[in-house]
């Protein structure tokens, strides 16, 4: 599978990208265009398309930070979920460094979420116990309860409340 990294919205891959992106991820889980393209201005963000013989098979949108590589967004096209690409996908990133990996699910409170939280867990994630509340990207909208997984294990409390930060001074702000 050939990873092509997305740079800003003239890449040829943006706008499967975008058309994933707005209906795999609710309206408040989602940047405006407007942060997208900010985010862009930032070296530590980095949104990488999948694609397979001419097709595209999903995306992964992450941060890079000192000590670990932050999954903000992550989606596999719906036609082709089930089928190995996010465990593959997944496994190209863990691969391409040394790295913990850092992401946030919904609570298991269904089928679906207990399924995903599976999902993960089946490639190498562990949840954490700190409560989480990931701030909204949109006004009008209240921040949400997340699990955080991770990579190599548990983190810290300390490694947390450097997450958290970073979530909030960095992530956010762009």
């Amino acid at each position: 599978m050939k990873q092509i990294r997305v740079a800003d919205k003239q890449s040829p891959l943006y706008a499967d990208f975008e058309q994933l992106y707005r209906i795999s991820f609710p309206i408040f889980e989602q940047r405006t265009e407007e942060q997208q393209l900010l985010a862009f201005s930032s070296p530590s963000y980095h949104l990488v398309a999948y694609v397979e013989d001419g097709t595209f098979v999903g995306f992964i949108a992450y941060w890079e930070f000192t000590h670990y590589l932050y999954i903000e967004h992550f989606a596999i096209h719906t036609d082709l979920r089930g089928k190995g690409y996010g465990s593959i996908v997944l496994k190209a990133l863990q691969d391409s460094c040394d790295k913990r990996l850092l992401l946030e699910i919904d609570p298991v409170t269904d089928d679906v979420s207990a399924k995903r939280l599976h999902f993960y867990e089946l490639n190498g994630f562990s949840a954490n116990p700190y409560p989480h509340i990931h701030p909204p990207y949109r006004e009008g909208f209240h921040g949400h309860d997340l699990v955080v997984l991770t990579t190599k294990g548990k983190i810290t409390q300390d490694e947390y409340t450097q997450f958290a930060w970073d979530l909030r001074g960095i992530v956010m702000c762009f």
